[in-house]
């Protein structure tokens, strides 16, 4: 994904709620998080089409999985136009604390919905994930381990011999050095499983 301004119209209202003076409101969080105080929240970002019978199987393992990561969260789906039951089962979805969900037009790509989630992502962490591909929501909530021990970037691609999912982590000083270069891209994989920290994200959508 390259760094863009460009973003597709949206097709729908988003559905989201108010945030609160501490703004969080829009968050799902367990009650301990919400006496704990945590003030770093996280996103996942998750574009589809026509995948509604994946996401109702995936939707209910990634709320876990970001449940465990022990932070306030809250799931994008972006929708690029599904003719399927997709809006059926987001419309459910969306009642619930945390989900929200953007309509782009038919022929928007899964970069723009990938693009379009950046924007909408509110998260001091946002995990890119593609429901298209064989990366388990369990990897989650490592990446996110990385991430509290400074990561900028994690991402996820799979060992050719064992299958099981790898994390790759860059520190600041890494990440750093890779966006001064003017075509600088996000590692291959970092859309199909990937996890960005708040500052690569406000750099992405600054960078002219």
């Amino acid at each position: 994904m390259t760094r863009t301004h460009d973003h597709p119209p949206l097709a729908g209202d988003e559905q989201a709620q108010t945030p609160d003076a501490a703004g969080h409101s829009w968050a799902h969080a367990s009650g301990w998080m919400q006496l704990s105080g945590s003030r770093q929240t996280l996103s996942c970002v998750l574009p589809c089409q026509n995948q509604a019978r994946i996401l109702s199987k995936l939707l209910p393992v990634l709320s876990d999985s970001l449940t465990e990561c022990g932070y306030p969260w809250e799931l994008i789906v972006i929708d690029r136009g599904s003719r399927d039951q997709t809006a059926e089962l987001l419309g459910a979805w969306t009642e619930l604390p945390g989900f929200r969900s953007l309509r782009l037009q038919t022929q928007a790509t899964q970069e723009d919905g990938f693009a379009a989630g950046l924007v909408a992502a509110r998260g001091d962490a946002v995990v890119l994930f593609d429901p298209g591909v064989l990366h388990s929501p369990e990897l989650i909530p490592r990446m996110v381990l990385l991430w509290e021990a400074d990561a900028m970037l994690v991402h996820a691609s799979p060992d050719p011999e064992t299958g099981m999912g790898v994390l790759t982590p860059w520190d600041e000083a890494l990440t750093r050095r890779r966006i001064e270069h003017a075509d600088f891209m996000l590692p291959t994989g970092c859309t199909q499983l990937g996890l960005l920290d708040r500052q690569l994200v406000d750099w992405m959508l600054d960078a002219p």
